[in-house]
């Protein structure tokens, strides 16, 4: 039985090695909410979820707001399995999906302490060992010579992000990368929601002489009739990640045929457990899946995706992460990046251990 007995909220922003530029945004500091969980026992777990106005519509003074009304319905509870956390979080709070994932992966990280198991055991079962991940192109001068390293130490992934430039200037990035990279490398060229609907369709009527793996969300989320225009005009596969927020969205993208694909964010589903069921749909439905964070997230959030990753039915998009971008983080055992592939630390929960004195440097 675990029974929990105090909860704390934080606000922080991590230093990254270099400006991260996307169509819309510019990131010159990320922006987290940190949630631990502490049992009666003294045994504490930790959850993250980034903040997104553009991707989920919560700020930073949102969740914390919300995670306060979600904590007065959860201090004092008794938790006897983690299917009475899933319908604790989920039933606490209307919306807030964000909020709601960030306290909901605490508490499994404390739960599967208790239990002693790995985060991976506790919500699933493993379907494989390796995690590579994907390496971000976000524009920097140098960004052919910068991907031609990242391939020398490994990495078999990689995603230009477009739409800050003209469409000429990033064709000509995607087809130098693809040349740079090779055709056994996977590259895919992410939009993040940036063009209009005519500058997508004009993109996308051009983007296969760039010989992507799959391109990612040319135009707004809710522009799913654009989606499929684009879908249309290319052999390659469309992906979609602004406009899928729920099971019901992927259900409404596969129905019209805007996406082959889509890229799952926790902070999206609200919960592990909406998320790994969607994951299931993809399968059955032969979609293509990618499980990501945010730009920005701390090992808390990278090592929930490692472990989300390890238990998803299907993972051929592979998965995002973004601590080998951060100048600093807030954990006492940094996770390694080797040969292109996330390395999860071994131990119970998340497997990481906080540095407290990180958290209150980096507090907002």
């Amino acid at each position: 039985m675990l029974k929990i007995k105090e909860i704390t909220i934080h606000n922080i922003a991590l230093p990254l090695q270099e400006t991260i530029r996307m169509s819309k945004v510019i990131i010159e500091k990320s922006n987290s909410i940190l949630v631990k969980v502490k049992s009666t026992d003294d045994i504490s777990g930790w959850g993250e979820a980034a903040s997104s106005l553009s991707m989920t519509g919560e700020s930073s003074a949102g969740m914390i707001l919300a995670l306060e009304y979600i904590k007065n319905e959860i201090i004092n509870k008794e938790i006897e399995n983690v299917g009475e956390i899933y319908e604790l979080i989920q039933r606490s709070i209307y919306g807030n999906y964000a909020a709601k994932s960030a306290i909901e992966v605490a508490l499994l990280d404390l739960f599967a302490k208790t239990q002693k198991k790995t985060f991976s055991e506790l919500i699933g079962i493993k379907q494989r060992e390796e995690l590579p991940i994907i390496w971000r192109i976000a524009g920097a001068k140098n960004e052919t010579d910068e991907a031609k390293k990242m391939k020398d130490d490994g990495f078999s992934a990689f995603k230009i992000k477009v739409g800050a430039n003209t469409i000429p200037e990033d064709l000509s990035r995607a087809e130098n990368l693809r040349r740079v990279l090779g055709e056994h490398i996977q590259l895919t060229a992410d939009a993040n929601a940036g063009y209009s609907s005519k500058d997508a369709l004009e993109l996308c009527s051009k983007i296969d002489r760039a010989v992507l793996d799959y391109m990612e969300q040319p135009v707004n989320g809710y522009d799913v009739e654009t989606m499929k225009k684009c879908n249309s005009l290319m052999d390659i596969p469309l992906s979609a990640d602004e406009g899928i927020h729920s099971q019901s969205d992927l259900i409404l993208h596969k129905k019209m045929d805007a996406a082959d694909g889509a890229s799952l964010k926790l902070i999206k589903f609200g919960g592990i457990k909406a998320l790994l069921l969607a994951v299931e749909y993809m399968k059955e439905q032969n979609m293509h899946v990618n499980i990501s964070g945010k730009a920005g997230d701390s090992s808390v959030s990278a090592a929930t995706i490692g472990h989300i990753s390890h238990v998803a039915s299907k993972l051929d998009w592979f998965s995002n992460v973004s601590i080998q971008y951060l100048a600093d983080d807030i954990i006492k055992n940094p996770m390694a990046i080797q040969d292109g592939k996330i390395i999860l630390r071994s131990g119970p929960g998340l497997g990481i251990e906080i540095d407290e004195n990180k958290v209150e440097k980096y507090k907002i």
